[in-house]
């Protein structure tokens, strides 16, 4: 499953410099500065890149770039899948890092055909997805001319969510400029499915197709809910009328990204509902420049 992840879109460049972080491209890798905390320290980050072969060469010019940051450590996401090993170089570069991507995540093959896709779901999923549509539950796609207005359901939706399940979100501006940030062949979309008129569940969808040939991916972003009417399956319907609507417009795959028995239980068995493949990240890996102030984020996170 060759895909150039929308990590390193040219467009998610754009976004982290509306979010305030410096970016660079080295050999076509996006790498961008994150703070520690306040202040000036900070780090290096990459997320899922397509590593060159020769990667000695590649860090250090990524070295180069930390000494003049000061920065602490540099941390890639690798985009290699456990099963590949370590076929991106990295061995014996750095250690194991803190992930700021999912490690786990399914992914549903829009090439098959939407019978073939409701019969690898698991029983409890078709069975959610038409009692979503026996209860008149509607999905929404948001127009770009309605953003602004609808963006406020959003909100509301993600701040219920949020105290339900006690997780600290993003700042609003943040999500308003993931919905802002859009190109020919890339855009961040807003879903929402709708009972007896009124919105219950929503979501963030990325679309991304990249321009030389790559199957595009669809990934899901972020979710919210209504404490209400949660009987309906609203949330069944709404990616199953995602998966579909990518499928339509000729997309290859659909990310639901990020399964976690552990950490998410109830979500990940929701994934898995949908029958998809299964990918296992390499570990991250972070290469270490100054090992007292890495040491101590490393604590401060592990207190966190």
């Amino acid at each position: 499953m060759d895909q150039v992840s929308f990590l390193q879109s040219p467009e998610w460049e754009g976004f982290q410099k509306h979010l305030g972080r410096r970016t660079w491209r080295v050999e076509n890798v996006l790498i961008a500065r994150h703070k520690m905390g306040h202040g000036k320290l900070n780090y290096l980050y990459a997320a899922r890149p397509a590593l060159p072969e020769k990667i000695e060469p590649f860090l250090a010019d990524v070295q180069k770039i930390a000494q003049g940051e000061r920065s602490a450590f540099f941390r890639i996401d690798r985009s290699e899948s456990a099963e590949t090993g370590t076929r991106d170089g990295l061995a014996g570069y750095g250690r194991i890092g803190y992930p700021m991507q999912p490690q786990r995540t399914t992914m549903l093959d829009l090439a098959k055909p939407e019978d073939r896709l409701l019969a690898v779901m698991r029983e409890k999923t078709r069975y959610n997805i038409r009692l979503s549509e026996k209860k008149n539950v509607a999905v929404k796609k948001v127009l770009r001319r309605t953003v602004k207005e609808d963006f406020e359901i959003f909100w509301r939706l993600l701040g219920m969510t949020a105290r339900r399940n006690k997780f600290h979100t993003h700042t609003r501006r943040h999500y308003e400029m993931l919905v802002e940030t859009r190109s020919p062949h890339f855009s961040n979309e807003l879903f929402f499915a709708e009972h007896e008129g009124k919105a219950i569940a929503a979501a963030i969808i990325n679309f991304y197709q990249p321009t030389f040939g790559l199957p595009g991916m669809v990934t899901y972003l972020h979710g919210a809910s209504s404490d209400e009417a949660r009987s309906v399956m609203a949330p069944y319907a709404l990616h199953w009328y995602v998966a579909l609507e990518a499928q339509q417009r000729g997309f290859g795959w659909y990310d639901l990204w990020g399964i976690d028995e552990q950490k998410w239980p109830g979500v990940t068995r929701f994934k898995r509902g949908f029958g998809g493949t299964e990918i296992a990240y390499a570990p991250p890996v972070e290469i270490v420049y100054r090992p007292f102030l890495a040491g101590l984020y490393r604590i401060a996170r592990w207190f966190r």
